[in-house]
């Protein structure tokens, strides 16, 4: 059943993607980086409701009027982060729920990948809190409704057994007290999601937080447009306790829950938000394994560093190698651009799912896959193409300062930047020396990574090697070499 509802939105989900691969190019892609959208969402939300705070208030009657003001005497400013404070929250809603049903439909939220879908469940939920908590500050007709259905909701408790809604029955009742609550609240919890997100990612190899310049910059323009156009404002006047809210405008982003406590018994929609929100922490071991049924770890070998790295069951190619420190090339991550492409020299892999337009059927029998989607069936052994590795790999030019024979067919050379340059490299990385016909021969680092402004190579003489014969026969000190890194 769980596999049958995972092929139905999958295939949704592949035919959608495919049209804004179009629209958009597989690289900007909006569904192949929702996850970035929501940190950059939160974002909008952290430097709106700064500013917004500084200008709010915390009484009883001012909370409403300071609102009121920002909107109105501010609007071009204030009125303008108000409603971006809205929509973004609304935003972020719907990229989560998408983010989370994707994951679920290509099935990527099982074995290590539990931790990052069980913290996803909790920050949506933190989200939710926060944003049923904001609607109650700005103390209009919508909070009214909003702070009466949640006390009558949790009134059904027996922990509090009606007592809630008391303080919410004459307008009397309400004091300054239950808003510096109500602020302490909209800062505290925002302050543990940025915490939870931070979690959220730290099991993701090389994890990105931001979205391509393109698409922050279209989503922050959008929800300036948004706020133009429909501008947030109060409903309905301040909040009165002895009139009943009528005719607002609803929030089905932030508030569904809400609008079902007056539709169906408050304890049966507690059972029900508590039975899916259960389900949903659930999910990662339905329907359960056989004890034993998850493979051991496997090897992955990366051609041309002559590394090898262990992959987790389930684990993509890129994963692992990430997770390790291989800097494989990739961009979106989800088997759509095709940057990840590489070739399988030797044993089994699952290729996953991908776009057809990133990978042909001629390609995959060529041994070809996507690194970000394809698993390891097996040890296996992998070829990517090193010059196609991130924008870190720049052409240097470099002067011979020493020679030196370590053995009878080993040389040590020293290379020497140019003045004011420096090549910044991990250890294990290596640089394609470029020959005069453009050929490349590899060779390591030798020197520690604090000396950025030498390159030290330890070269073999091989037996009818052009390189490393004219190393031994004709280079000298004072020579100029080519190459490219650093790689790896």
């Amino acid at each position: 059943m769980v596999k049958f509802i995972q092929q139905a939105i999958r295939w949704l989900f592949m035919r959608i993607e495919n049209v804004f691969n179009v629209a958009f190019g597989d690289k900007m892609n909006p569904f192949y980086h929702l996850g970035t959208i929501s940190f950059w969402q939160f974002w909008l939300l952290l430097g709106s409701g700064l500013y917004l705070y500084i200008f709010a208030d915390t009484g009883v009657h001012d909370a409403f009027e300071s609102v009121e003001s920002i909107t109105h005497d501010q609007w071009w400013l204030g009125g303008i982060l108000r409603s971006i404070h809205r929509y973004a929250t609304d935003g972020m809603i719907l990229t989560m729920l998408l983010h989370m049903l994707r994951h679920f439909a290509y099935d990527r939220y099982r074995g290590f990948r539990s931790f990052s879908w069980l913290t996803g469940v909790a920050l949506l939920w933190l989200i939710y809190i926060a944003g049923v908590n904001g609607f109650m500050l700005v103390w209009d007709k919508l909070a009214q409704f909003v702070v009466i259905a949640t006390a009558e909701w949790f009134d059904i408790l027996p922990m509090f057994n009606g007592t809630l809604i008391r303080n919410f029955l004459y307008l009397e009742s309400v004091n300054s007290r239950l808003f510096t609550l109500l602020a302490f609240l909209h800062i505290g919890v925002p302050l543990i999601i940025g915490f939870v997100m931070w979690v959220h990612v730290q099991r993701i190899p090389r994890a990105h937080i931001n979205p391509p310049r393109p698409i922050a910059i279209a989503v922050t323009l959008m929800f300036i447009a948004l706020s133009l156009v429909k501008p947030i404002l109060s409903q309905g006047g301040e909040a009165d306790m002895s009139v009943v809210p009528t005719g607002i405008a609803f929030d089905w982003f932030e508030l569904p829950v809400l609008a079902l406590v007056y539709v169906t018994n408050p304890l049966h929609l507690w059972f029900w938000v508590l039975g899916l929100t259960a389900l949903l922490f659930l999910v990662p071991w339905l329907p359960p394994k056989r004890l034993g049924s998850a493979k051991a770890l496997t090897s992955i070998t990366f051609q041309p560093d002559h590394k090898s790295v262990s992959a987790r069951f389930g684990e993509t190619l890129l994963d692992a190698g990430l997770r390790q420190d291989i800097n494989l090339p990739y961009e979106c991550r989800n088997g759509g651009c095709g940057v990840c492409k590489c070739t399988v020299l030797q044993g089994k892999v699952d290729p996953g799912l991908y776009q057809p337009s990133a990978l042909s059927d001629a390609e995959l029998a060529q041994g070809k896959v996507l690194s970000c989607c394809a698993t390891a069936l097996e040890d296996v052994v992998i070829e990517y193409q090193a010059s196609a590795v991130n924008s870190g790999i720049q052409e240097y030019s470099a002067r011979v300062v020493k020679m030196e024979k370590l053995t009878h067919d080993v040389m040590r050379v020293l290379l020497k930047l140019p003045e004011g340059q420096q090549i910044t490299f991990k250890a294990g990385q290596y640089v394609n020396i470029i020959l005069d016909d453009g050929q490349r021969r590899a060779f390591s680092f030798a020197n520690p990574p604090h000396e950025p402004e030498f390159v030290e190579l330890q070269i073999r003489l091989m037996a009818g090697g052009k390189f490393t014969t004219h190393v031994f026969e004709a280079m000298k000190e004072g020579d100029d070499i080519r190459f490219e890194g650093p790689i790896g």
